[in-house]
């Protein structure tokens, strides 16, 4: 007799279609023939992850259609199953699958929206960091500026997409019909979890994203400084740079150090 490890495996190769011997292990009762119970646990399973991919990429599915979802789903289930305990990292590859896979990887602007769908997810579950706040500035001796690090919260993502990925979105989301996917130049995006809890997205100008960036890899308010200097006169680029900080304050973009 198959030991339950045995027995759990070959159900896990059964669900997602691959070589199994499962049957062996299944006693015969009722009016079905084992292989047809099994069928109904096989066609469960399908619907449930389908489900998920229309939950989390519901506008991508709208931005589809009906017949060619149903053809992203069945390649996108054979090419990545299930691995993980949790559905919410299910769909983690499918801006890959809608890259590199015939016919979805003549269109752009499907992985991007497949992207910009993913990080409203990560928006959303991320940590609830607690927010640096003004007053916590204002404890900060003078000396201490050149050298402070910020941190961005844990929710804030940055992405630039070369199709109007977002707009599409947004459109859909509203019921209306999605504009060209082709864009004049690149759109940069901050997507973020407001200190309410609510999950937004903001286009920026380049050097907002770049400020961000910079961040985003730890450099300090010198190098922030210094990244404007081609773009602003020296006596003012603090006083620029304290604006953006405002902002970013406002919004919940930085955590507590």
């Amino acid at each position: 007799m198959a030991n339950l490890a045995s027995i759990q495996k070959q159900f896990m190769n059964l669900m997602q279609n691959k070589p199994n011997r499962l049957i062996n292990s299944i006693a015969q009762q009722g009016q079905l023939e084992s292989r047809e119970r099994l069928s109904i646990y096989q066609t469960a399973y399908r619907i449930r992850l389908t489900q998920v991919i229309e939950q989390d990429h519901e506008q991508l599915g709208k931005y589809l259609g009906d017949d060619l979802f149903d053809v992203m789903v069945e390649g996108y289930l054979k090419a990545y199953p299930s691995v993980n305990n949790s559905l919410r990292e299910f769909t983690a590859n499918l801006p890959r699958f809608l890259s590199e896979s015939k016919p979805f990887k003549q269109h752009k602007i499907l992985a991007d929206i497949a992207q910009f769908e993913r990080l409203l997810l990560h928006a959303f579950d991320a940590t609830d960091d607690l927010t640096l706040t003004t007053e916590l500035l204002e404890k900060l001796n003078e000396i201490d500026w050149p050298l402070l690090v910020f941190n961005l919260h844990s929710s804030v993502q940055l992405v630039e997409f070369k199709t109007s990925a977002v707009e599409s979105f947004q459109t859909l989301k509203n019921e209306s019909a999605p504009p060209s996917p082709d864009v004049d130049k690149p759109r940069l995006w901050l997507i973020w979890r407001t200190p309410s809890k609510v999950t937004e997205y903001k286009l920026l100008e380049k050097e907002e994203f770049e400020l961000l960036n910079l961040i985003k890899r730890n450099q300090n308010f010198s190098l922030l400084c210094q990244s404007l200097i081609n773009s602003h006169p020296p006596e003012n680029i603090a006083h620029i740079l304290i604006q953006y900080i405002n902002i970013w304050l406002s919004l919940g973009l930085l955590k507590q150090f």
